[in-house]
């Protein structure tokens, strides 16, 4: 019988008693012991699973209208029901076998030429087949020589939802190379799964750009018939998809090497004496996604005003001078449609504990530089507050990125003459170091502004605490950093003090660009009353 991920106890959790257990994506729903996370042994596989839980959700059990959505959080489905509901698609769910396999080529003719080790895979490891001819630190060859059938789906998934520019004809994902993720996370895991379940008639507007009326299986899972290659330059536009292959997107053109009694030890989980994989063949030219599609766990930006939105990506981090973008958006960003629901259809009013989970490969081109995540409140604000509130983020950002620039500059100036002296990584170093330690103050700072919204006249005070907490954490932050080049008394003093005095000038709380910023009143300088001449009085007189 092939194995297949609706009935096996694949996905790996932490559940409320703390103890961690394996189980098949309808036991989410358990009632003793609940699962509370995804609890895989790397990041990466923690966010396919969490949008594979999600997407299968959406696209076997979404509900009818908003109250439908209401009544399922606050009485989940049991997890008898959850299997009948998975049961209508199990036959796309296969990992192996001789037919349609889960996300693999339906017709693709293995041939050695295109046989790889299944450690390239991962996407951090994608150049593995080449590793032995380089002189990598970090990147060692043969690491994941093997992949229990668990992982192996993880990767597999993993590769084709964030699937990066891989060279000629190597399709990027539906949302472009490494794409960035935004979901509410919930208590546990069945919350975190249903309040990014958007109701079906909303989902197609949310996606947006498919085809709702397309109704044979493989316009949601493309592998169910041959693969619509792009070969002879075919793209694939959302008219060409049902709106839930958003979630089951197919570039890359893979079939996995599963022998039946292939016993090992997964590199990835340390499983013992589990069937596990070895190769895989892949070959160029899968499905090219070319249009204006929606994924509705990503946001978007406006880059180019005659061009579609296009998906966010973790350049640089998920720092909270994003997390405006992400929550609210703006003229030019679009929040996922899931974040977008959780407000305008009033979630939070019986959703409690939530946050902000972000997370995502930081790619160049093919070259994964580093893997992003971030756990942030997600502060809840009425439609009717959202340009207001969006308004006084924008400040409270624009006065935090202000401070940043000049820190770094100042930093910059105290500890070297001239840029090729100064240490590579002091910006990315700085700026994380800046991020993280005003982080908690701009989450009160936003929690207190939308309690006191739309009354605008008590802003003053939490502004006031912004700029005061900016103030003290460049002062802080330089007198660590401005030594980064060497012990302090063999740096130039004069001009560690130079920088400091103006650094302290332009982050002071009475600064009045910050405070423009902020929308406080600039203070005028107090002027200095004129010395007069006092008479010498006779006694004074030698």
């Amino acid at each position: 019988m092939a194995y297949n991920l609706l009935r096996e106890r694949w996905i790996p959790v932490r559940c409320q008693s703390g103890a961690t257990d394996w189980i098949a994506p309808h036991q989410i729903a358990e009632r003793d012991d609940p699962p509370v996370a995804i609890a895989s042994p790397r990041p990466d596989f923690d966010g396919a699973l969490i949008q594979f839980l999600i997407g299968l959700m959406q696209t076997t059990a979404a509900p009818k209208d908003k109250r439908a959505w209401e009544r399922r959080y606050e009485q989940p489905h049991s997890p008898e029901e959850l299997r009948e509901q998975f049961a209508t698609v199990e036959l796309a769910f296969n990992l192996d076998g001789d037919g349609p396999r889960f996300m693999q080529d339906l017709t693709l003719t293995p041939a050695k030429k295109d046989e790889l080790p299944i450690g390239a895979l991962l996407i951090d490891r994608m150049g593995e087949v080449n590793l032995a001819d380089k002189s990598d630190l970090f990147a060692k060859p043969d690491r994941y020589p093997a992949l229990g059938l668990p992982a192996a789906a993880m990767a597999l998934f993993a590769l084709q939802s964030n699937a990066p520019a891989g060279g000629s004809g190597n399709r990027t994902s539906l949302r472009g190379g490494g794409p960035l993720t935004t979901l509410v996370a919930g208590a546990n895991l069945f919350s975190t799964v249903w309040l990014n379940v958007l109701p079906a008639p909303d989902f197609a507007l949310a996606t947006k750009f498919g085809n709702a009326e397309l109704s044979a299986p493989e316009a949601t899972f493309p592998w169910l018939a041959p693969t619509r290659t792009s070969e002879g330059g075919r793209a694939t536009t959302p008219l060409d998809i049902h709106p839930a292959q958003h979630f089951w997107a197919l570039p890359r053109r893979i079939r996995l090497v599963v022998a039946t009694n292939d016993l090992g030890t997964c590199a990835a989980t340390g499983q013992n004496e589990v069937r596990v994989v070895r190769a895989y063949h892949a070959r160029n030219l899968g499905v090219n996604y070319e249009g204006e599609f929606r994924h509705p766990l990503t946001p978007y930006a406006l880059v180019n005003p005659n061009e579609p939105l296009n998906p966010k990506k973790p350049k640089g981090g998920i720092p909270y001078r994003d997390w405006p973008q992400f929550v609210a958006g703006d003229s030019t960003h679009e929040p996922a449609r899931v974040v977008q629901a959780f407000h305008a259809q009033r979630r939070f009013e019986v959703a409690r504990d939530v946050r902000l989970w972000a997370f995502g490969f930081d790619m160049d081109n093919m070259k994964p530089r580093a893997w992003h995540q971030g756990v942030t409140p997600l502060v809840p604000i009425e439609s009717e507050r959202q340009d207001a509130f969006r308004a006084v983020l924008s400040g409270l950002v624009e006065a935090s990125e202000s401070v940043r620039k000049t820190l770094l500059n100042k930093v910059k100036e105290a500890i070297a003459r001239r840029p090729q002296d100064l240490p590579g990584d002091i910006a990315a170093t700085l700026n994380a170091a800046f991020w993280m330690r005003t982080e908690a103050s701009f989450f009160e700072a936003i929690s207190a502004v939308r309690d006191v919204l739309p009354d605008v006249e008590r802003l003053a005070p939490i502004s006031e605490r912004w700029l005061e907490a900016l103030h003290q954490a460049a002062l802080a932050l330089f007198e660590t950093y401005s030594q980064a080049n060497g012990d302090f008394v063999a740096a130039d003093v004069r001009r560690v003090a130079v920088a400091w005095n103006e650094l302290r000038r332009f982050t002071h709380p009475n600064s009045p660009l910050l405070r423009k910023a902020v929308g406080l009143a600039v203070k005028e300088p107090e002027l200095k009353k004129p010395k007069t001449k006092r008479s010498k009085k006779k006694e004074d007189l030698p």
